[in-house]
């Protein structure tokens, strides 16, 4: 933490830096899975905040990040407000953290609190399960905290998700209620976290950090059946509707989720404060030997009856707790930094380390994320640095020993060319990545093929990844085309194969050549296309030819692609324009799909909408379908050009940007008279 500034000048830059880092960092965390540190150096920026906050009250504002839970909303997904908040939790990292929460609530009570019930922090993604007549109809995410993304059908792959429960049980423990709703902790076990991510390489996919990345990405993916392949679990932590008052205790209250056919995790019930502080060490031995990564503990006050009466702050609950245990760290030397170069065409820099014991493991390698997180920590080749593992799977380097750093020391900067293929890299606008885009580049080959040869993509059997290998280091691949090069002559003459699997692999690539588009747009691999993306383009132009010559309003209004979206593919098709032609050449990306109808005589042709907020007759996804149907264009953001916008149940700052630019609005009923008028005339 930084020195407290002496005057509210130096206080109100320092104040603007920190919300500023904090809100990318919540948008990393909770929109794109993608965090760039650990939550301890996150919790210390919000220590920070809170601080100057304090010490120079004016400075504080609603719109704080001290003041409001973080959000993982997303535009592509419909929304319903939670009925009851879904407030985080308090974090501690000190025994004496603790103490001082149980004192608090001693004063609070006046009276000693009593019993706790401790249970293990499982570093996943919490979920809100809606009941009405003992059967599962709506699941949330935790969204800012008053509205989540509705995401029922994701959640119903889980196996452990009980789609009925007994609705007379339930009313007898706590009373009779319109709707019951259940709160839980959806992740991915430690072994099936890694098996995925091994299935993933082997797919030519990138892998994810850990299991709370791959369970958050995973939870908004819009193809259910990708979803169904993932290995989801889920725990079940509270009942919030009606709510675990009636029980008394919360004890009780898991006791009957689990009567109810909910898993629930083990947990510990402990008297006062000298058990309380003998359970965090007893978890803290256990956390290696648990089937599930968990960061800590949570502690709630066990006398469920006063939960109402402690109430909460803005931001958390008083009558519980977090206890995060302190990640496992060692001091290496950087002996030097390399950048790396992904399937995608991401360069990071990856540090060298002199080889240390961490976390039972021998660590020699750490990411280093990119050049900003560099310039951010200052470290440069030669440093002392604390490396950490967490609950991480990939390590990486927290802070630099400063007192330590060699005299003739030079920042680090990373290379301005690819230094596989030595192309220019290129910066997207707004992100922090530099990028090759060059489709031929050597270094991103072997992940490309991977990719291009996956089940969702061409789906070519028989080209396993130690296969790819061997045609990479006998040199007869040096770029995707080749693949349709091969003769059968040359592949049975290869070490462990034959003429059986020479005639299995041809077959397979001639089949290929007539794969669905989408599929084809797909195994091209570019960036932010996805199986679900490259259908919506596939149906959306017709042809890649179509697709190739769209520019980037043609693109934006493709459902759910943004302005980013489309900036990036322009730019990554004319960049490979010669790759996409020598694939023509050999028979590929020629197969068409029919677009979507656009009638003429619509009035609603050509009209460019946005929906915001919540609709009660359709979710927004068939919302867009009907309004594309009847030739209107549906983007994701509000501008001068945007014709229409719809406003449902809670409504975003979209609304507001409307009524600024002077754009018409529509209720949901409008809506409705139009389509009706529209699918009348078709």
């Amino acid at each position: 933490m930084e020195a407290m500034p002496t005057s509210i000048v130096e206080a109100r830059a320092r104040v603007k830096a920190l919300r500023e880092a904090l809100r990318r960092h919540e948008y990393l965390y909770y929109v794109e899975a993608a965090p760039e540190i650990s939550d301890v150096e996150f919790d210390r920026m919000m220590a920070e905040l809170a601080a100057l906050e304090e010490a120079f009250p004016p400075l504080r504002t609603p719109d704080s990040p001290t003041q409001r839970v973080g959000s993982d909303l997303q535009e592509k997904f419909p929304r319903a407000s939670h009925s009851v908040p879904m407030i985080s939790l308090a974090n501690s990292y000190e025994p004496a953290e603790v103490e001082a929460f149980h004192h608090r609530l001693e004063r609070l009570l006046g009276r000693e609190p009593g019993a706790y019930v401790v249970e293990p922090k499982i570093d996943g993604v919490a979920a809100a399960l809606r009941y009405r007549d003992g059967r599962f109809w709506m699941g949330l995410t935790r969204g800012d905290g008053r509205r989540g993304d509705v995401i029922t059908a994701n959640l119903r792959t889980i196996d452990e998700l009980p789609l009925e429960i007994d609705d007379a049980c339930l009313r007898s423990a706590v009373g009779d209620s319109d709707f019951y709703e259940v709160r839980g902790e959806v992740y991915m076990p430690t072994a099936d976290f890694a098996a995925f991510n091994r299935a993933r390489e082997e797919e030519g996919l990138e892998v994810f950090a850990n299991p709370r990345n791959a369970t958050a990405g995973t939870l908004k993916t819009l193809d259910v059946e990708e979803v169904r392949r993932r290995p989801l679990h889920l725990w079940a932590y509270s009942l919030a509707v009606p709510g675990p008052v009636a029980l008394g205790s919360h004890e009780r209250e898991l006791h009957l989720l689990r009567e109810l056919g909910f898993p629930v995790p083990e947990f510990e019930r402990v008297d006062g404060l000298q058990e309380l502080l003998a359970s965090l060490g007893r978890w803290e031995q256990r956390r290696e030997e648990l089937p599930y990564a968990i960061d800590g503990v949570v502690i709630k006050l066990d006398d469920t009856s006063v939960w109402p009466t402690l109430g909460s702050t803005a931001k958390s609950p008083r009558y519980a707790l977090a206890y995060k245990f302190a990640p496992e760290q060692a001091r290496t030397r950087l002996l030097s930094i390399e950048a790396s170069v992904g399937r995608t065409g991401v360069v990071t820099p990856v540090a060298n380390l002199e080889p240390v014991e961490l976390a039972g493991t021998t660590v020699s390698r750490a990411s280093l994320h990119n050049q900003d997180e560099i310039d951010r920590k200052d470290i440069r080749v030669g440093d002392t640095v604390i490396v950490e593992k967490g609950g991480d799977i990939i390590p990486k380097v927290v802070s630099v020993v400063l007192s330590e750093r060699p005299a003739d020391s030079r920042p680090y900067r990373l290379p301005q060319h690819c230094p596989s293929c030595g192309s220019p890299l290129y910066r997207e606008e707004g992100q922090v990545a530099w990028r090759c885009l060059d489709a031929a580049c050597p270094a991103q080959l072997r992940g490309r093929i991977r990719h291009f040869a996956s089940r969702d993509a061409m789906n070519i059997e028989g080209l396993g990844e130690k296969w790819i290998d061997l045609l990479l280091e006998r040199g007869l691949v040096r770029g995707i085309p080749d693949l349709y090069r091969l003769d059968r002559e040359t592949l049975a003459s290869l070490p462990g194969w034959g003429e059986k699997s020479a005639d299995n692999l041809l077959r397979h690539l001639e089949r290929s050549r007539q794969r669905p588009l989408a599929a084809q747009i797909y195994a091209l691999g570019l960036r932010h296309v996805g199986v679900t993306t490259a259908r919506q383009l596939a149906r959306h132009f017709g042809s890649f030819d179509a697709l190739r010559r769209a520019g980037r309003e043609e693109l934006e209004a493709v459902e759910d692609l943004g302005p980013v979206i489309a900036a990036s593919l322009v730019t990554e098709l004319e960049r490979n324009g010669e790759f996409y032609d020598e694939l023509r050449s050999l028979g590929l990306l020629q197969t068409t799909e029919e677009r979507v109808r656009v009638p003429t005589e619509s009035a609603l042709a050509d009209k460019r909408f946005v929906l915001t907020g919540t609709l009660e007759s359709m979710d927004r996804r068939e919302a867009k379908r009907r309004l594309e149907t009847a030739g209107a264009k549906v983007t994701a953001t509000v501008s001068r050009r945007t014709d229409v916008v719809v406003v449902g149940e809670d409504p975003g700052s979209k609304a507001e940007k409307a009524r600024a630019l002077g754009v018409e609005i529509w209720d949901e009923n409008r809506l409705l008279q139009a389509l009706r008028e529209a699918e009348a005339r078709a």
